[in-house]
């Protein structure tokens, strides 16, 4: 009995050292984390200097290397045969300005030639094309019950093309207004009239920004889109992706100096037009007599070629070390917009990527090192289709079978504002981070949750559904590991009103939060790289 004593206390006391130990290792790591190292990576990834990070622009290239640089600095190992970077190449196609046309012929007089740039959101993507025939103004494209209002009934637009304008009616009295909900000010107001729309046969469907908004074209409206619409790019060696909605009908966003050229000579402007109706509530749809227009596209393709950079910490455990988990965060953005304002992406992504490097300070200062291998992935292409960590799983450099989890930082330096109010925008607070998780592992996320009890953050999971209309879970990188069973966590501060947009700066970047999330997230990476039992995959994504 004594001897099974002295071996029980003995026991008890290795378990206390032991997981004393631990605790001050990951003590000594969370140091390294510095709220001014944070504020110092995210005020160069966001400088003007750096033109907004575009796929394929110097830019980008600044970044990657700089990340780099820095990874060697820490004392990361290179992941990719002696190199920081894994090169892919992505094919894209844009519109040729100079063989592109929009012709509008006029009865007796010659054709008016206009290079105005236009976007095409259905089919989605860069087509070559021919499109020509008659217009039909229809003031705003609605046919409603509900609202009593149809601008499409007195008129025939089988086979023709149709201009409408974004939005709804504004009257002057907006308290009387059938049209006041926020959604006719975006681009799910225009979902709402394709609905209609699509199935009544028209050969296209133009869309042009009303005179009420101030802007004149989507480029101005919505940058973000239309930096999206202007080309089409995909990994080399897949297909183009393309979005196709029911029946051939095109839908294309056109300048307001195409819609005043159609318009000129009819009487009519789009600013007397739109006042009529929003003074009226009655539609002022019409044939533009005498008039054809015609849309010649040309497409050019290039080659560019894009690279993540990828860093590792090689585990101190001889058997576990051949197990990887991965921290990834994107580094490009959108470069700058048609009239030169720059998209400094501070919080989309260079948040992520300066959490990424603080985190390999955190487990590089560690004396002992984590028993399995950790890597530290900042990939290119997120902003254009998960292409970067696409490329990565399909040429792994690591086997995928000895992935352990993802854990991925996109967009965490955020704290919800006075704009960030619509469903459009869910924000988090100064003590809040939105955590995504695709429940592969219910252990996984019972880690997570362990870590949220001791922590300051409160961590909310209610974008987490798979079916939540922001469609979250699969907007960023993690979804690709999500895809090939590996399991995943996302941290996330949310969708706030400057995102995908100049504003998004560095002065909005709350580093207290920043901080706050990074130590979090390395306590979380420090439990799955240390634990002797490998995570399970209770319901993997390929049973769903």
């Amino acid at each position: 009995m004594k001897e099974l004593i002295t071996k029980l206390l003995n026991i008890v006391i290795f378990v206390f050292i032991f997981s004393g130990s631990y605790s001050q290792q990951e003590l000594s790591g969370i140091k390294a984390i510095r709220l001014s190292d944070l504020e110092s990576y995210v005020s160069f990834l966001a400088s003007p200097l750096l033109k907004g990070r575009m796929n394929g622009g110097e830019g980008l290239e600044l970044a990657t290397n700089f990340i780099a640089t820095e990874a060697k600095l820490i004392g990361l190992k290179p992941a990719n045969n002696g190199s920081y970077f894994q090169q892919f190449t992505v094919l894209q196609k844009s519109y040729d300005s100079l063989k592109t046309i929009i012709q509008i012929s006029d009865q007796g007089k010659s054709p008016v030639n206009l290079k105005k740039p236009f976007y095409q959101l259905i089919p989605t993507g860069v087509f070559e094309m021919e499109l020509e025939g008659e217009v039909v103004f229809a003031g705003y494209g609605i046919n409603s019950d509900k609202y009593n209002y149809y601008d499409l009934d007195s008129i025939s637009i089988r086979d023709k093309i149709i201009m409408i304008m974004n939005g709804a009616p504004i009257p002057d009295n907006l308290d009387n207004s059938a049209f006041a909900e926020p959604m006719w000010k975006t681009v799910n107001g225009l979902y709402s009239k394709l609905s209609t729309l699509l199935n009544l046969q028209a050969k296209a469907i133009l869309v042009v920004m009303d005179p009420k908004s101030g802007t004149e074209s989507i480029a101005e409206f919505d940058s973000g889109l239309s930096e999206y619409l202007k080309t089409s790019i995909y990994l080399k060696g897949n297909a183009q992706q393309v979005l196709l909605f029911p029946g051939n009908t095109r839908v294309i966003y056109i300048h307001r100096e195409v819609a005043d050229a159609l318009l000129s000579g009819s009487g009519h402007s789009l600013e007397e037009l739109q006042r009529s109706i929003d003074s009226s509530l009655k539609p002022q749809s019409f044939l533009i007599e005498n008039k054809q227009l015609k849309i010649t596209s040309v497409v050019k393709t290039e080659e560019k070629v894009l690279k993540n950079v990828a860093g590792i910490i090689e585990g101190s455990d001889p058997v576990l070390k051949k197990e990887i988990l991965v921290f990834s965060a994107h580094a490009d953005h959108m470069g700058i917009s048609e009239d030169g304002r720059i998209f400094a992406g501070a919080d989309d992504n260079a948040t992520g990527c300066s959490a990424l490097l603080e985190l390999a300070h955190a487990f590089s200062d560690l004396k002992k090192k984590p028993l399995r291998s950790i890597l530290f992935l900042w990939v290119s292409g997120e902003e254009i289709g998960l292409f970067g960590s696409e490329s990565y799983v399909n040429n792994p450099l690591f086997p995928l079978a000895n992935t352990v989890a993802d854990i991925n930082l996109d967009m965490i330096g955020r704290t919800k504002s006075r704009a960030d109010t619509s469903d459009a925008n869910p924000m988090t607070g100064p003590e809040t981070v939105f955590v995504i998780s695709d429940d592969q592992s219910s252990e996984l996320n019972k880690i997570a949750a362990e870590v949220d009890k001791k922590s300051i953050l409160i961590y909310d999971y209610s974008l987490s559904d798979k079916n939540n209309p922001l469609n979250i879970f699969e907007r960023s990188d993690q979804y690709i590991f999500v895809q090939k069973n590996i399991p995943i966590l996302l941290f996330t501060t949310g969708l706030h009103t400057t995102y995908h947009t100049p504003d998004d700066t560095v002065e909005k970047i709350d580093f207290k939060k920043l901080e706050l999330i990074t130590k979090d997230v390395f306590k979380i990476g420090f439990i799955i790289a240390n634990n002797r039992k490998r995570i399970v995959v209770d319901n993997p994504f390929s049973s769903w």
